[in-house]
């Protein structure tokens, strides 16, 4: 019997945050992956991940044999709607907090989801990534214009 045993399993260490995260939604319980990682700083969970898809550039991925971007392909794929939607509620978070006056807060979360966006769009990270980096960027721009316009308004009205 041949038991394959992938990369980064050989830790003796629990699986993180995304390691589990991934394993959820796997099993179809993306609601459950995202709640997850939302109390998380994301950028570190994907620094200390075992996932190889997270290790590499487009020329690597590139590189890859067939079978090893088909793996690496699925990866993404359970990595990227699990990763923007969590951000895309700490970005929520984010201006709640900002809202109630909760500005350390708020600048906490800030500072993490705009770590997240620069790793993410890095140059050693498959496009797909960089795309979801700036997918989140965008979110937080919108976010941002928003809590700015809305500042304007109470200003104009007080």
């Amino acid at each position: 019997m041949l038991i394959l045993v992938p990369l980064g399993c050989q830790q003796t260490s629990d699986p993180g945050p995304l390691e589990t995260a991934v394993d959820l939604q796997k099993s179809s319980q993306t609601n459950q992956a995202i709640d997850l990682l939302v109390d998380e700083d994301i950028e570190q969970c994907l620094r200390e991940s075992s996932l190889e898809s997270l290790k590499m550039s487009e020329a690597q991925f590139a590189e890859l044999s067939p079978s090893g971007r088909s793996e690496g392909q699925e990866e993404m794929l359970l990595v990227v709607p699990v990763v923007k939607q969590a951000a895309f509620q700490q970005i929520e978070t984010m201006q709640a907090a900002e809202a109630d006056g909760r500005t350390a807060e708020s600048k906490q979360l800030r500072d993490q989801i705009q770590r997240l966006i620069r790793d993410l769009q890095g140059e050693n990270r498959v496009s797909l990534y960089q795309q979801l980096g700036s997918g989140i960027q965008k979110k937080l721009d919108q976010a941002t214009s928003k809590q700015k316009a809305d500042e304007t308004d109470s200003k104009v009205t007080d």
